[in-house]
């Protein structure tokens, strides 16, 4: 499914690259901060633990994404990948996080997150009627809003899921025998790890 086509569609939160950015450079400053103060061995210590916040950075807010393809959605979390076929799918949430629910597993979408709070006190009237939700901010699904990134995932996916049904491209009654993929990032669990022994390491021994 990673293979992209004309027909992809890909969401990956606007702020990512800035919020890695802005970690980085947080982490970088800290380990200066104590080279300044401590010289060569405080930063020495200081340098493993500044990498594991800077890689922790980019894999909660530059790595998540969602992918709406021809043979299904690919949904890009911080430590795992999960492969959606169409076919899996029966029901697409937006409560909290855009979630796509199949009969064995539930699969959120970290890229994909409700509205925050000043959001969610800002909705209208009129995105509340347009969503079918009540008017109201503690009963309508706020996660379903166009200004929500929940909200626009799901749109994209609903969009495409029932243009499959109205054309007949969807197949039927496939649901409990067809397989989510799931894979974890290993490689980069075993690096983060790695960093933070190091870190451990070098403070016990220097």
């Amino acid at each position: 499914m990673p293979n992209t086509s004309p027909s992809d569609w890909t969401y990956r939160p606007r702020s990512a690259i800035p919020t890695v950015v802005a970690i980085a450079v947080v982490a970088a400053g800290l380990a200066f901060a104590q080279a300044v103060s401590g010289g060569p061995r405080a930063l020495g210590q200081a340098l493993p633990f500044a990498a594991a916040g800077a890689l922790a950075g980019w894999l909660c807010f530059g790595k998540p994404s969602v992918t709406v393809a021809d043979a299904g959605i690919h949904v890009v979390n911080p430590i795992a990948v999960y492969d959606v076929p169409w076919a899996a799918l029966i029901l697409v949430r937006t409560q909290y996080t855009c979630t796509f629910v199949t009969p064995h597993r539930s699969v959120r979408a970290f890229a994909a997150p409700g509205p925050g709070r000043y959001a969610a006190m800002m909705a209208s009237y009129l995105d509340l009627r347009d969503r079918g939700g009540i008017p109201s901010r503690g009963t309508a699904d706020l996660g379903a809003l166009p200004t929500a990134p929940s909200g626009q995932v799901a749109t994209v996916v609903q969009q495409r899921w029932n243009a499959m049904v109205e054309t007949g491209t969807l197949p039927l009654g496939e649901a409990d025998d067809t397989v989510v993929a799931r894979r974890l990032d290993l490689r980069a669990l075993v690096v983060l790890g790695a960093l933070i022994v190091l870190g451990v390491v070098l403070q016990l021994a220097l």
